[in-house]
């Protein structure tokens, strides 16, 4: 599809990346992105009928319909396999049906804007569960920001032993870093941590990283969007190991050695 950048672009954002769905309608230009309405509801369970319901109330809000939005952009990961599946199923056929562009834009990227600092490293963490976080690591200097280390799932241990976590000051938020607080703590006492609140993941800042890579280029073929999942969900391991195990050769212990 081709792009025409028009001087504002209202952009339809959402974040199914947890349990806690938003969705927003922001109006991006030369001068930033401005929210214009974004609801927020915690979900335990998302089902498309309540993502559309949501998206459909944050229009209504904002005094938006779908004929007024320019493009689409959806945080793809990584974080909850049902939240991202259901929410870029849903952003796809809207893109399908109304012939938009759509940005994927990675959870954790859109995250680190939540709690941009002048200077300094900025952590985003998502609660990957088994004792583990889907994070990454940003360094944020004159007004600039530089991904230090590609999205990873691992042990907050592994990842504060980045050589980066040593500068000061280090920001970091999300759930994944409320729920390991002491852990981190342990390992990285000058960590400062950002309220819950403003580190959940939101909609509009998968507008602002969205209208930055529509700017920069990014493809907006609805087509090649897919979920950033990072490891395996726990039915898949399942599956794997049950597999591995029926594959496994056996001993047959009545033809041993005598």
């Amino acid at each position: 599809m081709e792009q025409v950048m028009a001087e504002e672009t209202l952009i339809l954002a959402a974040d199914t990346s947890t349990r806690h769905c938003t969705v927003a309608v922001c109006c991006c230009g030369g001068n930033g992105c401005e929210v214009r309405a974004q609801t927020s509801v915690d979900l335990q369970r998302l089902h498309a009928e309540r993502l559309m319901d949501s998206t459909q109330a944050t229009l209504h809000v904002g005094g938006h319909t779908l004929e007024n939005i320019d493009c689409l952009a959806i945080s793809i990961g990584p974080g909850s396999f049902t939240g991202l599946r259901v929410g870029a199923a849903a952003w796809k056929g809207l893109a399908f049906a109304l012939n938009l562009p759509l940005i994927a834009v990675p959870t954790l990227d859109a995250m680190s804007l939540l709690n941009a600092v002048p200077e300094g490293i900025v952590i985003p963490m998502l609660d990957a569960r088994m004792g583990e976080v889907f994070g990454a690591v940003y360094r944020f200097s004159g007004g600039r920001r530089e991904k230090l280390t590609p999205d990873r799932v691992c042990s907050v241990e592994a990842m504060l032993a980045e050589r980066h976590v040593r500068e000061k000051p280090l920001i970091v938020l999300g759930e994944g870093a409320q729920r390991y607080r002491a852990r981190i703590k342990a390992a990285a006492p000058h960590a400062c941590f950002a309220d819950l609140p403003c580190g959940l993941p939101r909609a509009d800042a998968v507008a602002r990283e969205g209208y930055a890579l529509l700017c920069a280029g990014e493809n907006t073929d609805a087509a090649k969007v897919a979920p950033t999942y990072l490891r395996a969900s726990q039915a898949e391991q399942t599956r794997a190991r049950r597999s591995a195990k029926e594959a496994a050769p056996t001993t047959d212990v009545a033809s041993g050695a005598r």
